[in-house]
């Protein structure tokens, strides 16, 4: 289908109901259904609800499509969707064998014109989006799905929903508590949604007056990690020190180099830094007179900012020693990355540095609440949602924010904050910084591939775009070629 947007504005600024029929939910059809929406929600001049909304629509028509493959698996396996007894049974194998022959499934559906029918309205101010598919729910499952709504009014927050063991094996869990808290978020209540069931239909609608909605804005840090970071030591005087020595224009070389010669570690890591790729250098450096004069003073005052934060978040990387070999990765990968696009010396240097620091946030998140940052990540890779945009939208823990103001009681220069702060939404970053945030954002990404905690598809499109990556075979291209590259060194 190809949708015409002029024909969707005449029906939204009209009030004439818009209905788009699929049978399998390919993504054009999900592309074109948020496209839809953000139609609407521009003729109602609420532009800043389509992040949110789209959660909520994806939720619900990913629910109908699977409702609809439940369906034609049970027949298949000649079970009684009713029968409770055939109704565990079938529950057992039907994730599994559904995923491993999901074609399959949905040719199926389709033979039995198994429908999901998606309508949008606008009357009297208020944006009515229904999602129908032409299979009845069963009873037990409809009881589950008000369950869980009834049990969302006890959270107070998204941490918590997540600390739940929530069962959403049939597709009325963890995301129907998500969405009612994320219409919360939106100064709604759980009446905004209603699911119903005939013989022959079931439909879930959710209706926002925008006289209600009051979009809640959280950037502010929970009260344990300000007193965490508040509780953090200042940076290390002898390295305070040393960059003020370097912000003389004028300092003289060799003091600088004795400045250093005072650290051994530090020495360490800047000769270590220097023989990396990053300077393509074919002899090796040995000494710290040529490593400053290498890498120059802004190369060494660079260097000290990641240097002192893994002195002084010891305690925590020890414990969380893969975060910061991720950190280490993202770094590689984004001055890898730089380089090949061609980008100036200053930003290869800038993205090796923040890359390094990208997730401060995450290292002390990991160290308060250890498992919320794999439950979230696993729920987005789950329902196909960008980790960022999730947590973005929906938590009052924003890792980035911790980052940020981590850099910021260590006085570190407002470029690197602005990155540690932007890197996972690149397009809040201020213009000038918007590519080293989006080189940073998909190295990231391309480390959380290899994770298994995100796909191609979830990358950051605006970063794609920063860097002129046009499709996912190009992406993969690369980070094929970067894995070789990093991984040679």
């Amino acid at each position: 289908m190809t949708l015409d947007s002029a024909k969707v504005r005449h029906a939204a600024k009209n009030g004439i109901p818009l209905v788009i029929k699929t049978h399998s939910l390919p993504p054009q059809t999900e592309a074109d259904l948020e496209e839809v929406l953000f139609i609407y929600l521009a003729e109602l001049g609420q532009e800043s609800l389509k992040d949110h909304l789209s959660y909520c629509l994806k939720e619900l028509t990913v629910n109908a499509k699977k409702a609809n493959t439940k369906r034609v698996y049970f027949q298949e396996k000649d079970l009684d969707l009713t029968n409770p007894t055939d109704y565990q049974t079938g529950l057992k194998t039907f994730k599994q064998d559904t995923m491993d022959n999901l074609e399959h499934y949905l040719r199926l559906q389709e033979k039995e014109d198994l429908y999901v029918k998606v309508t949008f309205l606008i009357r009297n101010n208020t944006l009515y989006i229904s999602v129908k598919n032409n299979a009845p729910i069963v009873s037990a499952e409809l009881t589950r799905v008000y369950d869980r709504i009834a049990r969302s009014r006890a959270f107070e927050s998204m941490e918590e929903a997540f600390a739940e063991v929530l069962d959403d094996s049939e597709g009325a869990g963890l995301g129907i508590v998500i969405m009612i808290l994320m219409l919360r978020k939106m100064g709604l209540s759980e009446k905004a949604f209603d699911l119903s069931s005939t013989d022959t239909e079931t439909t879930a609608t959710l209706s926002v007056p925008m006289n209600l909605v009051k979009l809640e804005r959280v950037n502010l840090i929970a009260d344990e990690f300000i007193r965490l970071i508040d509780s953090l030591p200042p940076f290390p005087d002898n390295l305070q020190k040393l960059l003020q020595l370097l912000g003389n224009p004028d300092v003289d070389f060799n003091l600088v180099a004795q400045q250093l010669a005072r650290d051994p570690a530090l020495t360490a890591d800047l000769i270590k830094y220097v023989n990396s790729a990053q300077f393509s250098n074919r002899k090796r450096i040995d000494s710290i007179h040529e490593a400053v004069r290498l890498v120059g003073m802004r190369g060494v005052q660079e260097l000290i900012y990641p240097y002192g934060a893994h002195k002084l978040l010891h305690t925590y990387i020890d414990r969380q020693k893969s975060l910061w070999e991720d950190a280490v990765q993202v770094s590689q990968y984004a001055a890898e990355m730089a380089r090949r696009f061609k980008f100036d010396r200053d930003t290869q240097n800038q993205v090796q540095i923040a890359g390094l620091l990208f997730n401060l946030g995450q290292i002390i998140l990991s160290f308060v609440h250890p498992s919320l940052l794999e439950k979230i990540q696993v729920f987005c890779r789950e329902k196909d949602i960008p980790s960022d945009l999730f947590e973005n939208l929906t938590m009052s823990i924003n890792t980035s924010d911790i980052g940020a103001r981590i850099a910021e009681k260590w006085n570190f220069p407002e470029d690197l904050i602005i990155l540690i702060r932007y890197q996972r939404i690149p397009q809040n970053a201020i213009q000038p910084l918007q590519v080293s945030a989006s080189l940073i954002n998909i190295a990231q990404g391309l480390v959380s591939i290899e994770h298994d905690v995100m796909t191609y598809s979830q990358l950051s499109a605006f970063a794609l775009r920063t860097l002129s990556l046009n499709d996912i075979e190009a992406v993969a291209t690369l980070h094929d070629e970067l894995r070789t590259v990093v991984h040679k060194e």
